[in-house]
C-alpha cells in the first residue's frame, strides 16, 4: 500500500526524477520479477527443511525486508539525477527479490493449512481484514509522519519525513514475518521433489480454470495498482485537495475492511466469485460519477465515492485471493502433481509484469500530456502566482482525470466478464477433492456418482480419460 500510494509520488515530486524515468524504474523492477517470482515458487516447492518448505523463507526474509524498504525511500545524498535513477532501479529490484522470497511461499501456504472450501474462504477473509486494517494504517500514518517531520507541502522538503517513515515501517514489516512464521503450518507428507523444465512452466496455462482465473485476477489487480498510482496525483492536481488526502484514502480503506466480513459470508454461501457480481458493478458506477467531478467537489462527495469503490475493492481482493488456492487442487486432479509454488510464483509475476507495463504506459501518457513535475512543484510553491482554478482547467488535469476514469472502467468490465464465466463452485470443488482422494486410493474416479464426475469435468474442462496426468 505504501509503495503503491507513495513511491511514484516520492520519485517524481520529492526526488525530482522525470515521470517517464520513474515509470521505467517501476517497469524494470517488475520485469525483474519475471526471474525472481517463478524461480522462488519452484525453489519453495523443492525446499525440504525442519522449518518446512515455505515457512523457512519467512525467517530468511526478515532483515532483507527491512533494508529493502528503507532503500526505496532514501538515496543517501546522491546528487545526480542519472545516479539516482540507477540507484532506485537497483533498490526496487532488491525490494522485488525480497518480496518474492517471502510472498510467493506465503501465497502458496494456505492450501497446506486446509483443504476445506469454506475454511479457505474464512482464512482469506481474516487475512483480508487484517490486510485492510494494515492498509488503513499504511495509507494514513506514513503521510502524517512525512508531513510532520518533513513538510506539509508535497515536494523535496519532505525527504527527512520519508526517511523516518521508511525506518519505522521497515521495522514493522520485518517483524511481521516472525509472526507469520509462528502462525502458519505445513503438511508433513510432502510429494517427492521433481525436476522442472520450460514445458513444466508453460503447462500451467493448459489449466482452463487457471486461465479464467487470470482473466478475473489480472484486470482487477492492474486496476487497483493504477488507481493507487494515480490517486495522489488525482487528489493533488485534479481536485486540489491534498490536505484531505488521508481522509479520503482512510474512508476507502476503512470501508473495505468493514465490508470484508460481509463479503466473506456471501462467498461462503454463494461461491467465491459471487461478491464480484455485486462489488464490481458498484465500483463501475462510482467511476462513472467521477466524470462530473472537478476542483469544486466537496470532501464529503469524495468520501462517499471512496466508500463505493471500497465495495468493489473488498469484493475483488477477497474473491481473487481465495479463488487462487482452489486452482492448486484443480491442477492436482488434472496432472497428479502438487505445484502450489509454481502457480503462486507465476501468478505473482504476471500480476507485477502486467502492472509494470500499465504503469509504464501511464508514465508515457503523462509525459505526452505535457506534465512536468518540476514545473508543477514550482508553481504550487509560489502561492502568489499559482491559480488553482486556472490550473484545474488545463489539459494536463483533464488528461489525468480521464486516465483515472477510463482505464479502470475497461479493466473492471473485463474482470466482470471473466467472473461470469467462472465454473468453480463449492459443490464442484468438493467433487474435485473427492476425485483426488479416489485417484490416490483407487487409481481412478469410477466410484464417483454421475453428478460428481460431471462437476470435475466441468471445472477441469478435460475428458475423464485425461485426468491425473494420463495422456
Amino acid at each position: 500500500m505504501i509503495f503503491s500510494l507513495l513511491f511514484m509520488n516520492f520519485l517524481v515530486l520529492v526526488e525530482g526524477l522525470p515521470v517517464v524515468a520513474t515509470t521505467i524504474i517501476i517497469f524494470i523492477g517488475r520485469l525483474w520479477d519475471a526471474v525472481t517470482d517463478p524461480i522462488m515458487g519452484r525453489i519453495s516447492d523443492r525446499t525440504r527443511s525442519k522449518f518446512g518448505r515455505r515457512r523457512i523463507y519467512f525467517l530468511i526474509g526478515i532483515i532483507p525486508v527491512y533494508l529493502s524498504f528503507v532503500m526505496l525511500f532514501f538515496s543517501f545524498g546522491i546528487p545526480s539525477i542519472s545516479a539516482k535513477i540507477i540507484y532506485y532501479t537497483i533498490s526496487y529490484m532488491f525490494f522485488g527479490t525480497v518480496f518474492s522470497i517471502v510472498m510467493v511461499p506465503y501465497n502458496a501456504i494456505l492450501s497446506d493449512m486446509t483443504s476445506d472450501y469454506n475454511e479457505r474462504t474464512g482464512f482469506t477473509t481474516i487475512r483480508m481484514i487484517f490486510s485492510g486494517a494494515a492498509a488503513l494504517l499504511s495509507a494514513v500514518i506514513p503521510s502524517i509522519i512525512i508531513k510532520s517531520i518533513g513538510h506539509e507541502q508535497n515536494g523535496p522538503q519532505q525527504i527527512p519525513g520519508y526517511l523516518v517513515m521508511a525506518l519505522i515501517f521497515g521495522a514493522v514489516f520485518g517483524f511481521c514475518w516472525l509472526i507469520v512464521f509462528w502462525g502458519t503450518k505445513e503438511r508433513e507428507n510432502l510429494p517427492a521433489v521433481e525436476k522442472v523444465s520450460l514445458a513444466s512452466w508453460l503447462s500451467i496455462f493448459s489449466n482452463k480454470a487457471y486461465k479464467n482465473f487470470l482473466g478475473i485476477f489480472l484486470p482487477f489487480q492492474i486496476g487497483v495498482d493504477l488507481i493507487l498510482a494515480l490517486f495522489i496525483f488525482y487528489i493533488d492536481i485534479v481536485v486540489l485537495q491534498y490536505q484531505n488526502y488521508e481522509l479520503v484514502v482512510g474512508t476507502l480503506l476503512v470501508c473495505s475492511m468493514l465490508l470484508m466480513i460481509a463479503q466473506g459470508k456471501l462467498a461462503e454461501k454463494k461461491g467465491k466469485a459471487f461478491p464480484l457480481y455485486i462489488g464490481i458493478p458498484v465500483w463501475i458506477l462510482a467511476t462513472f460519477a467521477f466524470i462530473w467531478i472537478d476542483s469544486g467537489v466537496s470532501v464529503i462527495t469524495l468520501c462517499i465515492l471512496a466508500a463505493l469503490i471500497a465495495v468493489g475493492s473488498s469484493a475483488g481482493n477477497l474473491s481473487t485471493w481465495s479463488m487462487l488456492t482452489d486452482i492448486y487442487d484443480i491442477d492436482e486432479i488434472c496432472t497428479g502433481k502438487r505445484r502450489e509454488g509454481l502457480y503462486a510464483g507465476m501468478t505473482t509475476f504476471l500480476r507485477k509484469f502486467a502492472s509494470g507495463i500499465a504503469v509504464l504506459l501511464m508514465g508515457f501518457g503523462l509525459q505526452a500530456m505535457g506534465f512536468d513535475q518540476n514545473e508543477y512543484t514550482i508553481l504550487k510553491a509560489s502561492a502568489g502566482d499559482f491559480d488553482p482554478a486556472g490550473y484545474a482547467q488545463s489539459n494536463i488535469v483533464l488528461g489525468i482525470k480521464w486516465m483515472f476514469i477510463l482505464i479502470p472502467l475497461l479493466l473492471l468490465i473485463t474482470c466482470l466478464a471473466f467472473a461470469v464465466k467462472n465454473k468453480v463452485s463449492k459443490r464442484r470443488f468438493d467433487a474435485v477433492l473427492k476425485g483426488i482422494d479416489e485417484f490416490k486410493t483407487r487409481g481412478g474416479i469410477s466410484a464417483l456418482n454421475e453428478q460428481e464426475t460431471d462437476d470435475i469435468l466441468v471445472v477441469t474442462g478435460m475428458n475423464k480419460e485425461k485426468l491425473w496426468g494420463a495422456q
